[in-house]
């Protein structure tokens, strides 16, 4: 196995290595190719290494051409907004909160009556009612609002016939928030 293995490495140096030596000329032979460099000028060399390497470099400007493509002026006047623009977050905004405490049964209670009161008195705008748990306090909100005006608005209705009633900031449902060219009233 290891003759083998030295006849394999032999014959792997044997066939890297070149067959004739290298020799280094600075005469140039003619193989039909064009002198690109200026026999006037002489070529600049590299001071430490002595090397033709400016005549082999390009320039910037030689490998990227600019190309600018002209824009009509109908198209120049038209003004583009940013896309970037103050982009607003649809899932936050207000609600009304009706109740916080520890009594579940109070919250369901609560909820069904602003139900059933909201039905016959509030018109143009049918509010959710979202009950939930949040420790350690079970809670009452209404309605989906993004501006706090109009959230307060409302809750100035719903104070006809709950006291407690105020405006809270919470997570609201976008698809449920009124326009804004509707009008909310009590009867």
């Amino acid at each position: 196995m290891s003759r083998v293995l030295l006849a394999v490495s032999i014959f792997l140096i044997y066939a890297c290595s070149g067959t004739q030596p290298v020799i280094e000329t600075n005469e140039t032979a003619d193989s039909g190719t064009v002198n690109t460099t200026n026999p006037i000028e002489p070529p600049v060399t590299n001071p430490s290494t002595g090397s033709y390497l400016d005549s082999y470099r390009s320039t910037l400007s030689d490998t990227y051409q600019n190309k600018s493509n002209p824009i009509p002026d109908e198209y120049a006047r038209i003004k583009v907004e940013e896309e970037n623009k103050d982009q607003k977050n649809l899932f936050e905004g207000y609600r009304v909160q009706l109740y916080s405490g520890r009594n579940v049964a109070m919250a369901d209670t609560i909820a069904s009556i602003f139900r059933a009161w909201s039905d016959t008195t509030i018109v143009g705008y049918q509010a959710e009612t979202y009950t939930f748990f949040k420790t350690p306090y079970y809670k009452v909100h209404v309605g989906n609002f993004h501006d706090r005006d109009r959230a307060i608005y409302y809750s100035n209705l719903l104070k006809r016939r709950f006291r407690e009633a105020w405006v809270v900031y919470d997570r609201v449902d976008p698809w449920n928030v009124p326009s804004d060219t509707t009008m909310i009233y009590a009867k």
